[in-house]
């Protein structure tokens, strides 16, 4: 009898199993689960869907491949998809180069709980913002983020300030709306 042939039965521990409907590995939750809010989820669910071209289930360094050549990045012979890939997987991991749901949610878990509190950044922010409206002065950002303490490059302000936390007219940051979304936060929270 064949193991596709439908009338085949379980013998042995696998009928037990079966009858009882008990799994030998019980699944169990993963704890990074527990670390975001449903919409965060939702949210990284749609970035992974995203990232993950081919709609396999996993992202590989094809899939990153052709995320940085949407993105117009530089991918010299497929040295930054591999560097990406690198970083994400740990311990083993490597040999099959694909990173699952749960290991993009860990990794993102891991590099949030790097950064400071929502409100630590806010209150940063609020420093330069002498108005208390939730934005900065794109030049006076520019020139603190340019010229003092650790210094960024003129291309990662340039990056920041075209971005969508910039107002109509260009001359507005909305540190509020940064901070929310780089820390995936309700925004009741930063309030």
């Amino acid at each position: 009898m064949s193991l596709l042939d439908p009338n085949a039965r379980a013998t042995g521990q696998a009928s037990a199993r079966l009858r009882n409907k008990v799994s030998a590995h019980p699944r169990q939750s993963s704890g990074v689960y527990n670390t975001f809010s449903a919409k965060q989820i939702s949210g990284l669910r749609e970035a992974f869907g995203t990232i993950d071209t081919d709609s396999d289930g996993f992202i590989t360094r094809r899939d990153l491949d052709a995320m940085l050549g949407n993105l117009g990045q530089a991918n010299e012979g497929g040295k930054a998809s591999a560097a990406l890939m690198q970083s994400a997987l740990k311990d083993g991991e490597g040999a099959t180069e694909k990173v699952n749901f749960t290991q993009f949610l860990t990794m993102f878990g891991e590099h949030l709980s790097e950064l400071d509190e929502a409100s630590d950044l806010v209150a940063a922010f609020e420093c330069f913002d002498e108005r208390d409206e939730g934005k900065i002065d794109a030049g006076e950002l520019r020139y603190w983020l340019g010229e003092v303490g650790d210094r960024m490059q003129d291309e990662e302000i340039d990056r920041l300030l075209s971005g969508p936390f910039m107002d109509r007219g260009g001359r507005n940051f909305d540190y509020k709306a940064f901070v929310e979304a780089v820390k995936m936060s309700e925004p009741a929270e930063l309030e």
